[in-house]
């Protein structure tokens, strides 16, 4: 069995909270339970979870695409290996892309959205037709 090669990605989080590395894109997730680097693309159809709703309690994020709704703890197990000291993290990503950390607007770190419970459209504002 051959170990895949990893690349260390340090990352300051008071500065950078995305890590690019070839097509796949990282987002640092914070939760009550801790931080963790995790793949920005929802299982269902690759939508942009950084971009989601947590539910409150942090037990869901909720896919702004169509709703789908990950569970906050398998985020986290499927998470990078990664170490936190404080403000900074070390992330070790597959060493085959070439990596690059940013900042962008992660709104899964928002507080939890009180009305992520709500549908996807409001079905009572469809005007019926005769």
């Amino acid at each position: 069995m051959t170990a895949t090669p990893l690349r260390a990605v340090r990352l300051d989080l008071a500065e950078h909270n995305t890590v690019l590395a070839g097509d796949d894109r990282y987002f640092v997730f914070h939760s009550p339970e801790g931080t963790a680097l995790v793949l920005d693309r929802c299982p269902h159809r690759g939508g942009p979870l950084s971009l989601g709703a947590v539910e409150p309690g942090h037990r869901r994020l909720i896919c702004p695409w169509h709703r789908s709704r990950v569970s906050c703890a398998v985020l986290r197990r499927r998470a990078v290996p990664a170490v936190r000291t404080g403000r900074r993290m070390v992330a070790y990503l597959p060493a085959a892309a070439p990596a690059h950390v940013t900042r962008r607007r992660v709104l899964a770190n928002d507080p939890p959205d009180p009305e992520a419970r709500r549908p996807l459209f409001d079905s009572t504002a469809l005007e019926v037709w005769t």
